[in-house]
């Protein structure tokens, strides 16, 4: 309890922390936050009333306790650009933020662990060579250019795959339809994501494996008959299970990232899109209200991934109950 206390006061200060910093930087932006100052069809009766309306005209120290004291309550306001509460925008964009994040991060997970395991279990071998080679040159392009090259394959040239949208322009008939519709427009951006993702699992977890193998007990097991697949798949996965766990919360903040990126390439109606459209238009609530969700989603990774670090590791719990 008193871990999971320190860590939430943590997570709240540093949550603060990035919604000031954002807070600030948006005000030290040239021009008008609504646009309002370079509208010519507005005279200055019209734009003071809009000011008013929005809270435009309130100094920036108060519009930004405002927004604090009602952030808390869950509203965040109303869009400048959208004219629609701001809860509502973010809610409307969350749901295929969550689909492709999620299903990327799964992908990147399973991939990374089973290239990892079989890499370390056969050394030398295809899993091998590409966990030293393939996936680290994809970790090292960046997103938007590895999605401009998806596009140009897959899609232009070869035809395999849509290259936007989460959905077809056509209407789709039937449960099964629709599900497989959404799949295929899943392939592209997943696997944007979830390849260069899946690099630092595979190389954590080929490391993590192979200071396995190399134990006395697994010499030991060996020796007694053991199977070699039942000791790297049953034992010694399970034994380097922890590094997988800590690097959920640690690729959490390069996945959102990454899935802003791929959002906007791949004109996939989540909150990368809403985010650069808002950024675009200076929509200061908007703005401010994503980057709540995102840093807080971010932030509660980081906590569930040392929770069930913990969990999987009781030399941890102990550690920190050793405290005083």
């Amino acid at each position: 309890m008193r871990f999971v206390a320190g860590r939430i006061v943590t997570a709240a200060a540093t949550l603060l922390l990035v919604v000031t910093l954002a807070f600030l930087v948006l005000e030290l932006l040239p021009g008008d936050p609504a646009g309002i100052a370079e509208d010519p069809a507005l005279g200055p009766a019209e734009q003071a009333r809009l000011r008013a309306a929005l809270g435009l005209d309130e100094p920036p120290v108060r519009r930004y306790v405002t927004f604090l004291t009602h952030a808390i309550r869950g509203d965040f306001g109303v869009s400048i650009g959208r004219h629609r509460p701001v809860r509502d925008v973010l809610l409307e964009a969350l749901g295929p933020t969550v689909l492709l994040a999620g299903t990327a991060m799964l992908v990147s997970l399973l991939l990374g662990w089973a290239l990892g395991t079989r890499a370390a279990e056969r050394p030398g071998g295809l899993a091998d060579r590409a966990v030293r080679t393939v996936l680290p040159a994809l970790d090292a392009v960046p997103p938007f250019w590895l999605g401009l090259c998806a596009i140009l394959l897959f899609a232009w040239k070869l035809g395999w795959f849509p290259a936007a949208h989460m959905t077809s322009a056509a209407p789709v008939s039937g449960a099964w339809g629709t599900f497989v519709d959404r799949l295929v427009h899943l392939v592209l951006p997943v696997s944007v994501l979830a390849l260069p993702g899946a690099a630092p699992v595979a190389r954590h977890q080929w490391s993590a494996m192979r200071r396995e193998l190399l134990r006395p007990w697994v010499r030991a097991a060996l020796a007694n008959g053991v199977s070699r697949r039942r000791v790297v798949w049953r034992r010694a996965v399970r034994a380097a299970l922890l590094p997988l766990v800590t690097l959920v919360g640690l690729g959490l903040p390069a996945l959102v990232g990454g899935a802003v990126v791929v959002e906007v390439v791949f004109a996939w109606p989540g909150l990368g899109r809403v985010h650069q459209s808002a950024l675009l238009g200076r929509d200061v609530p908007l703005v401010l209200g994503g980057l709540v969700i995102v840093a807080g989603a971010v932030i509660a990774g980081r906590l569930l991934a040392d929770l069930v670090s913990m969990w999987v590791d009781p030399r941890l719990r102990g550690g920190w109950s050793g405290r005083r």
